[in-house]
């Protein structure tokens, strides 16, 4: 779990595959990154539009997964929420030109500050706004594959994925900021609701980036959550997987 301030580990990067560049795509790369390393046990961990991502993992391809971890996220109707769908449907109606000039949009630090605003309190550092937003301004195959990603979000996609939570019969934890101003705290109830063994936790002061308000709290509560070696009858822990 990285602190408060640092940068993503991580960078949108273009792929090959149109249908991988839908949910159910990504879902299957997931799946398929795990499947490679042949990691079993997994502790997979999703925020955001990865929340989506995690849900259609393990309704479809779940035998690699020991524990859910699920922050703010789309969920059920809510993929987008509704503040977000304008992005969906500009992309369905204008493709990459959509996207494209969204990105010129995101070139301005107000634009990214403004954006980063609507999912987290904290004040984000520079090379932070870069992590997020580089990609998308530098990179075309990004931009297509954005485009061609938001074309396919539909709440059908994580409703057809909620019917399958109730077969879900592992541990799942809902850590969920009480602040946001997307995705209400009635989602994670009906989410806690659903899965057979799931525990909700309130981060109290965060809003939908709950990794980006407080990474001390969910990095604990996550800890707290994934059994130790006495707990798990000597095996190690599981691998952890972020989405």
């Amino acid at each position: 779990m990285r602190g408060a301030g640092s940068p993503p580990r991580w960078a949108l990067r273009a792929v090959a595959g149109g249908s991988r560049r839908r949910a159910a795509g990504v879902a299957v790369i997931v799946a398929e990154f795990m499947e490679a390393l042949d990691l079993r046990d997994v502790v997979l961990v999703g925020n955001d539009t990865g929340g989506a991502i995690c849900q259609i993992l393990i309704s479809e391809h779940p035998e690699r997964v020991g524990r859910l971890v699920l922050t703010n996220c789309d969920a059920y109707e809510a993929f987008f929420p509704w503040p977000f769908r304008f992005v969906q449907y500009g992309a369905r109606l204008f493709g990459e030109r959509f996207v494209g000039a969204l990105a010129r949009v995101l070139r301005a630090r107000a634009a990214q500050r403004l954006l980063m605003w609507t999912v987290s309190r904290r004040r984000a550092e520079e090379q932070v706004l870069d992590a997020y937003f580089g990609p998308l301004l530098r990179d075309s195959g990004v931009r297509r594959d954005l485009a061609r990603f938001l074309r396919g979000v539909s709440g059908r996609h994580t409703l057809r994925a909620a019917r399958t939570f109730p077969g879900f019969r592992r541990p799942v934890l809902i850590a969920w900021g009480d602040r946001d101003l997307l995705f209400p705290l009635r989602l994670a109830r009906r989410l806690q609701r659903d899965f057979p063994d799931a525990v909700l936790k309130i981060v109290p002061g965060s809003r939908a980036f709950v990794p980006e308000d407080a990474p001390e709290r969910l990095a604990e509560e996550i800890e707290a959550f994934i059994p130790s070696e006495d707990e798990s009858g000597g095996s190690p822990r599981g691998a952890r997987g972020a989405a």
